[in-house]
């Protein structure tokens, strides 16, 4: 994002932070959204394997909808139902053909 800076009328102004809530947005996604979700993820490897834990990536943008149904009342839309029905379709096609391959060999 660096050089984008430079095309783009930026201007570092620190005292945007003086608002609480700006400074709660940087520190939630700096410290919850990353820190803490890559230790999660690294301690998940460790514990279930990569090959085990990357079937769970896929599971996010599920939960993420069935959170913002659940937490901010979005609405669940015949589009959102049809991905989120594609995307287990998908994982579920995705581990039956990684099942019968183990099996075979």
């Amino acid at each position: 994002m660096i050089p984008a800076l430079f095309l783009f009328d930026f201007k570092l102004d620190l005292s945007r932070f003086v608002n609480p809530v700006y400074l709660l947005n940087i520190l939630f996604l700096g410290l919850g959204a990353s820190a803490i979700c890559f230790v999660t993820w690294n301690f998940a490897v460790k514990v279930l394997g990569a090959v085990k834990t990357s079937i769970y990536i896929y599971l996010v943008p599920v939960i993420t909808v069935a959170a913002s149904v659940l937490i901010i009342h979005e609405p669940f839309t015949w589009i959102t139902g049809t991905g989120t029905v594609l995307t287990l379709a998908g994982l579920f096609i995705s581990e039956r053909k990684r099942s019968k391959n183990t099996e075979e060999r």
